[in-house]
């Protein structure tokens, strides 16, 4: 069987496998991954050891409640602010999604496993839906989603996959194209919000996880041709590859943690979300008002993009 019923830190989950792959979906936890690997292989996604996974709360902070890890996804902005206008109301901490409830099938297709999850909008009058299809014959998993306005006024937003990687000193990024990127917030480190710095940081041809660290920033990059991003594990001779096509997904988000940042209360980690988007930066009202990189949807309208997973 390709798929079967398994519990995650107490909680349903579907496991979906491949004959090389597996993915665990927790669907009680915004459709949350948590298990993303090879048979026999590391495990990619982070998991918070200071953080369990616990029952969604939307009324309060997910990076105090609810950094727990694995893959979340991030709508219709990622930090918390206030809407910009006449009629302005709260945005939630890392949007919607991560504590919506999600309506979630798995099918059988002729190209692998195939897992559904829907859920609507509160904020907005919308419907969003992700599929996720495990590949019967490629190490891959295929990413797909649609966004629909259910409404009759157009409304601004932003979408960003959360996924958070486990990675150590050592490992690698190389995102081939990208010479440049955008300052959203630095923590132990000297660059302002909005700064533009060189990429890889700090020089050579990729970006290398320091030991030691004592920093984190979060960065944005435009899509680059061919809008693939390499993440390396020498310890262990595996990688992870996201393939983007920019015309759907124009930015990358980089969130990189070498041990400086941890919620309130909580010791500092090593991470990394390594973030297909659309739209910068992680508050929609400063994607909006600064850097103009927000999107609108029109009542009626329908918007879908992809990406795919690799471990090959």
């Amino acid at each position: 069987m390709s798929f079967r019923q398994v519990t995650v830190s107490g909680f349903p989950a579907i496991a979906l496998r491949s004959p090389e792959l597996e993915v665990v979906v927790v669907p009680g936890l915004g459709a949350k991954l948590s298990n993303l690997r090879r048979h026999r292989g590391r495990e990619w996604l982070w998991r918070n050891e200071q953080m369990p996974f616990a029952v969604p709360d939307s009324s309060a902070s997910y990076v105090e409640t609810a950094d727990s890890g694995g893959w979340d996804e991030c709508f219709p902005t990622v930090g918390p602010c206030d809407l910009p206008g006449p009629a302005a109301f709260r945005l939630p901490d890392h949007g919607e999604l991560w504590s919506a409830r999600w309506e979630c099938a798995v099918l059988e297709g002729r190209s692998g496993t195939v897992l559904t999850a829907l859920t609507n909008g509160i904020v907005f009058p919308c419907e969003f839906f992700r599929e996720l299809t495990l590949d019967a014959r490629e190490p891959v998993i295929r990413f797909r989603y649609r966004l629909r306005h259910l409404g009759d006024q157009p409304f601004p937003w932003i979408w960003s996959a959360h996924p958070l990687f486990n990675v150590q000193p050592g490992t690698t990024l190389d995102i081939p194209g990208l010479r440049q990127v955008k300052v959203d917030a630095a923590f132990g480190r000297s660059e302002s919000h909005k700064a533009t710095v060189p990429w890889p940081l700090d020089g050579g041809d990729l970006f290398r996880f320091p030991a030691p660290g004592g920093w984190a920033m979060k960065l944005f990059g435009d899509g680059a041709e061919p809008g693939r991003a390499i993440l390396t594990d020498p310890r262990a001779g595996e990688r992870l590859e996201l393939v983007v096509p920019p015309g759907q997904v124009p930015q990358w988000g980089i969130w990189i943690n070498c041990g400086g940042w941890a919620p309130p209360g909580k010791a500092p980690y090593y991470n990394l979300g390594l973030e297909p988007c659309i739209g910068a930066p992680d508050r929609l009202d400063q994607a909006i008002e600064e850097w103009r990189a927000a999107q609108t949807l029109s009542p009626g309208e329908v918007r879908e993009w992809s990406f795919e997973v690799w471990l090959p």
